[in-house]
């Protein structure tokens, strides 16, 4: 891998890892629906004038949206809101791996290979550790909301294997359009105070929200599919396993969260199994520049 390439793949850790934080900083000071539907509209309004509508696939597409846009991310927000930490949400957040290889065994067919099961294993034990501590166990819903969010993203990598006929560019920018229009009347009825909130003179909030859509989402996604072009797959994928601790580190630098020895060992745990899944994929040729 090219030293350019290694800076690359940090960097996009670094925006993924930092977007925790302002996940929750939004999740926080805004309706966590009306944010992250406002987020999508962002994302669409951005994308969908240069990508073809998925005519024909407007279903497949829709139930994507309803997967990853409403449950993951739904999930997801507001979790945050409801008391998880961006740090624990960071941890929490890497068990999409697992979860993503057990789905794909049982629905696709695809066997994992013995060290991909230990993986498995030792990733969800690391998650036992985690939510077994008392300050998780007080918040049982919003952990169990934010594991939800994890199985909705592993129920989203399977739909995305039946719908590699569409760019990942359109999908994302559909995805976006899709998302918001079930995001926003959730919001309205089962949220409060979104105008109040939208408006409030809150420099970080704003800059929460436009992060979210160029830093976590448009640049971030950019340099990932730009490595997957030029960089064997399980290279580029272990630079995943850097998302988290990125994550930890700066939910306790900057939001002053507490780190405790159960979430670090739990969190190392996980990401240890994780590590596992990833690295032992084949390590096929390199795709080449196009």
């Amino acid at each position: 891998m090219q030293s350019s390439h290694i800076l690359i793949a940090v960097g996009t850790a670094l925006l993924w890892g930092f977007g925790f934080v302002t996940s929750k900083y939004g999740a926080d000071h805004m309706p966590p629906l009306f944010f992250l539907a406002l987020r999508f509209t962002l994302m669409a309004l951005m994308l969908v004038w240069f990508v073809r509508p998925p005519n024909g696939r407007w279903l497949a597409v829709s139930l994507f949206a309803l997967t990853m846009g409403a449950g993951h991310f739904g999930l997801f927000y507001v979790a945050l809101n409801i008391g998880v930490e961006a740090s624990t949400a960071a941890i929490i957040w890497i068990t999409q791996v697992p979860l993503s290889a057990l789905l794909a065994g049982l629905v696709l067919r695809e066997r994992p290979g013995w060290l991909a099961v230990l993986g498995i294993a030792i990733a969800f034990g690391g998650a036992v550790v985690l939510v077994g501590e008392p300050r998780h166990t007080g918040n049982a819903v919003g952990i169990g909301l934010m594991f939800g969010s994890s199985i909705a993203w592993a129920v989203a990598n399977v739909q995305v294997k039946r719908l590699t006929d569409i760019s990942p560019l359109s999908l994302n920018a559909w995805m976006s359009a899709v998302s918001a229009l079930i995001l926003f009347p959730l919001s309205f009825a089962l949220e409060e105070g979104h105008l109040a909130s939208l408006l409030q003179p809150d420099w970080r909030l704003h800059g929460s929200l436009l992060y979210q859509v160029f830093g976590s989402t448009l640049l971030a996604y950019w340099a990932w599919y730009y490595l997957l072009a030029h960089n064997r797959v399980a290279t580029v994928a272990g630079f995943m396993l850097l998302v988290p601790v990125v994550g930890v580190i700066l939910g306790v630098l900057i939001l002053a969260e507490p780190l405790t020895w159960q979430t670090l060992v739990g969190g190392v745990i996980i990401v240890s199994g994780v590590s596992l899944i990833v690295l032992r994929r084949e390590r096929a040729p390199a795709v080449k520049a196009r």
